[in-house]
């Protein structure tokens, strides 16, 4: 049998809210990381169809802490 080799994804953004954003995905499992002005974030698993899966969750939670941070920029003083 074939071993399947594991599929990995870095995906890096640069932002002024580093802090929220990387903290918008602590409850995921896998490692979020603030370096040189950017959230870095490593997606690992054995499947393509895994890492799809896990791009959507980080994509979701970071839109989703985007558009909150973007409100509370709105209504500051």
């Amino acid at each position: 049998m074939t071993k399947r080799s594991d599929r990995d994804l870095t995906i890096q953004i640069a932002s002024t809210d580093l802090d929220a954003l990387c903290s918008s995905l602590s409850t995921e499992p896998f490692p979020c990381t603030v370096n040189g002005g950017r959230v870095c974030i490593s997606i690992e698993s054995a499947t393509t169809v895994d890492i799809r899966a896990r791009w959507n969750t980080v994509m979701r939670a970071l839109i989703g802490a985007d558009e909150a941070l973007q409100t509370i920029h709105s209504i500051e003083p």
